[in-house]
């Protein structure tokens, strides 16, 4: 499966009876029962497509932003923030009717269940760019003035290179 495959699926659960449950907050919200298989697929899709967009839409966000702190980058976050909640009203009202789980998802559950749905490519090219990314943090924290964008780039890609890390080896022992 590919990237966007194993975002989507740190959405779903399977219960303690075998039937699935969407969290759309993740492990912050109630989990819902998904009544049917159609309705999972379609809710699958939806959060996908919305996945694809949200990087998608950060690249002009990002374009049209200019420097940090000014007014204009303070307007486009906010109206890419308001954009990116609003995408999931139609989502929201599509899963409200449905009934309400018992049971709550952990971030080790949501985190399995995305490592076992990317491919074990995936993870390794996340890794590897990952690996750049803080290795592009180290070089700017040490080679320019620009040390606190050089020593934020490390820490936060550090971060996610720990999270690839651990989902390839969540994967490998499924």
């Amino acid at each position: 499966m590919g990237y966007f495959d194993g975002l989507t699926a740190a959405a779903f659960k399977k219960d303690s009876q075998g039937r699935d449950l969407f969290f759309i907050w993740g492990k912050f919200g109630k989990g819902r029962v998904v009544p049917n298989e159609a309705d999972g697929i379609a809710v699958r899709s939806y959060l996908k497509n919305y996945y694809i967009c949200l990087i998608v839409g950060i690249v002009p966000m990002v374009m049209l932003a200019g420097k940090a702190g000014e007014p204009r980058w303070f307007l486009a976050i906010g109206i890419f923030m308001v954009l990116a909640l609003a995408a999931l009203v139609p989502l929201f009202l599509r899963t409200s009717q449905w009934e309400v789980a018992d049971e709550r998802m952990t971030y080790r559950e949501a985190m399995s269940a995305s490592a076992a749905a990317h491919g074990a490519v995936t993870l390794w090219l996340l890794i590897a760019v990952g690996a750049l990314f803080v290795a592009g943090g180290l070089f700017i924290l040490l080679a320019t003035d620009a040390t606190l964008v050089g020593l934020l780039v490390t820490i936060f890609f550090g971060a996610c290179l720990g999270v690839f890390i651990w989902m390839l080896i969540a994967r490998g022992r499924r």
